[in-house]
């Protein structure tokens, strides 16, 4: 029984290890998902309470390492699923734009999408994130009974397929200054360059114009902003990312703070032109049609694809780029559980062989 037992204690190690320190697995097909963390109602999904949601189709084209894909996906929006649950939302002013969702396939694989790219009062708009279970009118297949389809992503990285685990998470908090007109923001977590940034030296950066329009108190708001991409700041302070971890980029979200303490994140994702970050960059603004911005400081975040202006965060401080991926239990056990099944099989097939 000891021997028994230590066998299966090295298996479990042994497996553990090199699920951790060799990356994503083999994909193992799935029939359920978690939904868990700062959510009202923890729930497990098969395709039968799946199916049971709001549907919504999108057609896509993203591109894969064996080349474009097209196709038309059905399934309830990401945003609805959560707001099925609950989510557990900060008592703040939009508190839900401090969250964010982690999706993790049965491989360990793991993408990360702001709920304020996902909800449709701010960048949510279609097409939408969807939590797929049909392709083309038909089951999925390999890549699960449900998938993640990005619908807005030039490259297929957020299409968690093998759908395991949804984890809700919300950014730390950091502390009011009192408020007040800002002169300079700090930079600062997952970058190689950390710093102090004045007008001059975003001045000193490529700049960008966008003309939007965005809702301000239930009032329309149309502006042009002239400032420094987020993407082209964050790439110019050089962003850390773990080289062994495949597409690491997408675990990481920017917490952009005001002088009052009103937070937004945005995942890294959605900036990337990679993926979301295709159509008009999100800005790091200081010009407003052609002036300083003024009263909301001498920068501030604008977010062209927003329908209102939550993430607009006006008098920076602080810019912040935090990793928040860590091995997710359910898609880890379910790993774990299938190789270990794997070893069974093996261990009573040398055994009956001899």
């Amino acid at each position: 029984m000891r021997r028994m037992h230590s066998f299966w204690l090295a298996v479990i190690v042994s497996l553990g290890v090199a699920v951790l320190g060799a990356g994503p697995a083999t994909a193992i097909p799935t029939t359920e998902f978690t939904v868990t963390r700062d959510v009202v109602a923890p729930a497990t999904y098969d395709l039968t309470a799946l199916s049971a949601l709001p549907a919504t189709t999108e057609t896509v084209t993203f591109k894969t390492g064996a080349g474009p894909h097209t196709g038309t996906f059905t399934g309830p929006t990401l945003w609805s699923l959560l707001n099925t649950v609950g989510l557990q939302t900060p008592a703040v002013k939009n508190g839900v734009l401090r969250q964010y969702v982690v999706a993790a396939g049965s491989d360990g694989y793991t993408a990360l999408f702001s709920l304020g790219e996902l909800n449709p009062n701010f960048g949510g708009s279609a097409p939408q994130v969807l939590v797929a279970y049909q392709e083309n009118n038909a089951p999925l297949g390999s890549t699960g009974f449900a998938r993640i389809v990005a619908a807005k992503d030039d490259f297929g990285g957020r299409y968690v397929s093998n759908l395991a685990d949804l984890q809700v998470g919300t950014a730390p908090s950091n502390p009011s200054e009192g408020g007040g007109t800002t002169t300079k923001f700090s930079l600062a977590g997952a970058v190689q360059t950390p710093g102090t940034y004045t007008l001059s030296a975003l001045q000193a950066l490529p700049a960008t114009t966008a003309t939007v329009t965005y809702l301000a108190a239930g009032v329309p708001v149309t502006a042009t902003f002239t400032g420094v991409s987020m993407w082209t700041l964050l790439t110019d302070a050089g962003i850390v990312t773990d080289p062994a971890i495949k597409n690491d980029i997408l675990n990481y979200y920017l917490l952009a703070t005001g002088s009052d303490g009103y937070e937004a994140i945005f995942s890294l994702g959605e900036l990337d032109p990679m993926f979301g970050g295709t159509g008009e960059p999100d800005l790091i603004a200081y010009l407003q049609d052609g002036a300083p911005i003024g009263e909301d400081g001498f920068a501030r975040a604008v977010v062209p694809g927003d329908n209102f202006g939550g993430r607009y965060v006006s008098n920076l401080v602080s810019l912040q780029v935090i990793h928040t991926a860590v091995p997710e239990p359910a898609s880890l056990l379910l790993v774990l559980s299938g190789l270990i099944g794997m070893a069974v099989l093996r261990r009573n097939n040398v055994r009956s062989s001899t």
